[in-house]
């Protein structure tokens, strides 16, 4: 048996297009030879990370009005990680119906990880999840 440990986000944007971005890569950030000080994301911006790899992260936007477990069951793995998810923002008073963004990473990414709340999204940072691949 193989697992993954992961962290994970969920919150609520008040459009996709504000979570595009936020979590979007910025197209200029390749554009120079000196990286240095830049950031590939708000998102990674928001981790204090300049850059981090999205071969190692999965995240969207889902705005339908249906079940927590049936709006992010399109995602890697999502049957062995979703009910944990879903607990774990139950314990910590979440709304799960308002929720429409998920996020999550491999642990080794980010050091620090964060939740972010502004006016315009929150991204609750709930932890890691370890789950069966």
């Amino acid at each position: 048996m193989r697992t993954e440990i992961s962290h994970f986000w969920f919150g609520k944007f008040k459009s996709e297009d504000e979570y595009f971005d936020f979590i979007g890569e910025d197209e200029n950030y390749y554009s120079e030879d000196d990286i240095e000080g830049k950031y590939l994301s708000e998102f990674a911006k928001s981790q204090d990370r300049n850059h981090l790899d999205h071969d190692f992260m999965e995240s969207g936007f889902e705005d339908e009005n249906i079940l927590f477990e049936d709006k992010f069951e399109k995602y890697s793995y999502a049957s062995e990680w979703i009910l944990t998810a879903k607990e774990k923002l139950i314990q910590l008073n979440q709304n799960i119906e308002e929720i429409n963004t998920v996020v999550f990473i491999s642990k080794d990414q980010i050091k620090n990880p964060v939740s972010i709340n502004n006016s315009n999204f929150n991204l609750l940072y709930i932890g890691e999840i370890e789950y069966e691949i």
